[in-house]
This record gives structure tokens, sequence and C-alpha cells, in this order.
């Protein structure tokens, strides 16, 4: 039997069309700045669904780091990278400058700022002025605290557009997951076990499905059951 083989594919589950729907109401306000919040508890997609998106339409990703509480700078200084500055500056105040003169060369593109709520409402303000002074549409992606981080500051949250839950997978996604990056047809008790025992959580889904296709190759079976399942889940890690 040919070894079943798992490749990380990016799937367009329920989460997925519901964020590029989001997107497309969001870009329908071109011509102003705006904000939108893409939340959730961890586990769900959002960074890889924003990863890919950005990558897909070359649009500037920045993931917020903890270094940052202290100082702004970095924070400019990481958006101006990803935005193709070519000579990165060591002071804030040019530094802001080179990130609004690239932000108005973009023509209008979204920018994912991820985990913004972990730090200082400062550079909430900074994504605010730079939003509106380009009219450059931000998406903010984060855990559910993003969503009262942003509400604590009434001239950000009066900007905010759209605010996209990302949802636990059902069901279905695990199956078309599982078609699509694996080739595996999944039967129906075993796709409702896999989904019941993540809590819809996809990273964990997809830990198990390559635990799955590990036990099935071992074993030379090119149809899972629910025994193989409740190995499958039982060896890899949960979260």
């Amino acid at each position: 039997m040919p070894e079943i083989r798992f490749f990380p594919k990016f799937v367009n589950v329920k989460n997925v069309r519901n964020f590029q729907a989001m997107i497309e109401a969001l870009m329908m306000s071109a011509g102003e700045g705006r904000l939108a919040a893409v939340i959730g508890p961890a586990g769900r997609g959002k960074t890889r669904t924003a990863q890919w998106y950005a990558a897909n339409n070359r649009c500037a990703f920045v993931r917020c780091l903890s270094i940052w509480r202290g100082s702004e700078l970095g924070f400019l200084q990481a958006l101006g990278r990803e935005l193709g500055v070519k000579k990165v500056a060591h002071r804030k105040d040019p530094a802001f400058l080179a990130v609004m003169d690239a932000l108005n060369a973009q023509g209008g593109r979204p920018v994912f700022i991820e985990e913004i709520e972990k730090l200082p409402r400062l550079h909430l303000e900074l994504v605010r002025d730079l939003s509106d002074l380009s009219a450059a549409p931000f998406v903010l992606v984060g855990e559910d605290e993003l969503q009262s981080h942003m509400q604590q500051v009434t001239r950000i949250w009066n900007r905010t557009f759209q605010l996209l839950e990302f949802e636990a997978l059902g069901v279905g996604d695990v199956v078309m997951f599982a078609r699509e990056a694996a080739g595996l047809d999944l039967p129906t008790d075993v796709a409702e076990l896999l989904h019941g025992q993540a809590g819809g959580c996809f990273r964990v889904i997809k830990r198990d499905l390559i635990s799955l296709v590990n036990i099935m190759n071992a074993r030379g079976k090119s149809e899972p059951d629910l025994g193989m399942v409740k190995v499958a889940i039982k060896q890899s890690l949960r979260g």
C-alpha cells in the first residue's frame, strides 16, 4: 500500500471564509483610516490565516514582541521593515515618518498586527495615528482580551469597523482538512471523535491527524478506525 502523506496545506475552512469576507467589507471603506479586530482563543488558526492572506496579497504582517513594552521604536522599525523601508531609522520621529511614507505608497493594502494587546496602550495609539494619517486599514489579531484592550480607548474603538471572532472548528472542517491535507476520507464516527477530543482547536486537530497518519502507515492501513484514532489522540500532545 502506498504511504499516506500529510502536507501542511492551508485549507479554506469556515473561519477563513469569514476572514476573507471581513477584509472585503473593510476595503469598501477605502479613503479613511479604519481598524478591524480578529479575536479568539489560541489554536483556532487566526495567525495562520492572517499570514496566508498577507503573503498572498503583498501585505505587511508584524507580530508584537514583549521586548517592545518599554519602547515604540522597535515596533515602528519592525513595521517599516515589513513595509519595505530600506533604511530603518534609529529615532522614533523619522521611523514614524518612514512608515507613513511606506503606507502611502502601498496602495491601501491592509496591515496585520498580531498580539498588540500585550503591549502598552501607546502602541495602539500609534496604530490609530498611522491609520488616520495614511488611510491604511489595520487588522489587529489577538486573543479575547484584545477586544477589551481596544474598548478602553474610545478613539480606538470607534474606528473599529469590523470584529471577527474565530469559532471552534466544526466536524465538517475536520473532514475537509483531513481530505485536503492527507487525502483521507474520514468516517463520521472518526471525524466526530477527533473533533470532540480537540475541542474545536485547529492546532490539536492537526497534531492528532499527523499521529493518525503515522499509525496508519505503520500498520499498512488505508482507512482509519476508532481504535487507531484513540491511539493517535493518546500519542499527540495537547494544548
